[in-house]
């Protein structure tokens, strides 16, 4: 599918019969569209920051969250005010605490919220110039985790940052509960060009509840006979957006297992809008944020025109 869309065409409202399109959503600067499958399941669109849209959203209104945030200096999606790129892991865990902070508000006393994130390794080897012809968008040229200094937390060059459990602990520090840290091994997924260590083949996925009653299926495990090493393809659809995306098998998996039927599920950082799609094929609602316009748009554009 193409992924330059034409932003101030995609706002009329007659552009697709099927969607309604509000350029100021709470009154703030914030677009949202919304609509609904075939089927009658709704899905709203926010493209402005996940902070500031998870405000405006009433309390308690999801029972599932799946997300996965930009991972700590990997890449840049050239959006200002972008989680990823901030000058410090402090910065970083306190911008993504934050949001699960509103999540947890806008999530079901019952609900589950299944969070993948990947770690960064510190380089502190000065500015690189090299230039990655498969992914425009790595960054490259003077990084946080290339500068000198050990990122303030005294690292030696060369270390894994342990980025995922930084931030699991700390929102375990705040009100979340930790209920399970699964690994996901990226079957088929690009080996690293490292040779003087292991090349990583996994990510993290914690899942996070509010309480110590929630929501909670184990037919999916005991059927596909997996626990918490979840062995699935990294492998994901083109979609021309040159975004990160998390496969459709992953989201099926967390969605099984912490939504109940006819659920209302949310992705903070929705980008391609694997959720939201995987969501609504599941017979659940679906809530999308992102600050991106294209992805936004692109999100906006498949739905109204597949319809599910």
């Amino acid at each position: 599918m193409e992924s330059n869309y034409n932003a101030s065409s995609l706002m009329l409202p007659n552009l697709f019969s099927n969607v309604s399109y509000h350029p100021k959503f709470a009154d703030k600067d914030i677009q949202m569209w919304e609509g609904k499958t075939l089927s009658e399941l709704s899905w709203r669109v926010f493209c402005g920051d996940a902070l500031e849209v998870l405000k405006a959203l009433p309390k308690e209104s999801f029972n599932c969250v799946v997300t996965s945030p930009p991972y700590f200096w990997l890449r840049d999606y050239k959006v200002e005010g972008q989680i990823g790129w901030e000058d410090s892991v402090e910065e970083y865990v306190n911008a993504l605490v934050q949001i699960m902070d509103e999540i947890y508000r806008v999530l079901l006393p019952d609900g589950t919220l299944f969070l993948n994130i990947g770690d960064t390794y510190y380089s502190g080897k000065g500015e690189s110039q090299g230039v990655d012809k498969k992914s425009p968008k790595r960054r490259f040229g003077l990084r946080a985790v290339d500068k000198g200094g050990g990122l303030g937390l005294k690292l030696r060059p060369k270390t894994a940052i342990g980025i995922p459990w930084r931030v699991a602990i700390e929102m375990s520090q705040q009100k979340w509960i930790l209920r399970s840290s699964i690994i996901w091994n990226r079957q088929f997924s690009l080996p690293e060009s490292v040779k003087d260590r292991p090349r990583r083949t996994y990510e993290n996925i914690f899942m996070f509840t509010k309480g110590r009653k929630y929501f909670f299926n184990r037919e999916p495990l005991e059927r596909d006979g997996e626990e918490d090493i979840w062995n699935i393809p990294a492998r994901t659809e083109p979609n021309g957006l040159d975004t990160a995306p998390f496969p459709d098998l992953l989201v099926q998996r967390c969605l099984e297992i912490g939504c109940p039927e006819n659920g209302s599920v949310l992705d903070p950082f929705v980008g391609s809008g694997t959720t939201m799609r995987v969501a609504l094929n599941a017979g659940h609602s679906a809530v999308g944020i992102d600050l991106n316009q294209t992805f936004c748009q692109y999100i906006v554009k498949r739905l109204a025109e597949e319809r599910l």
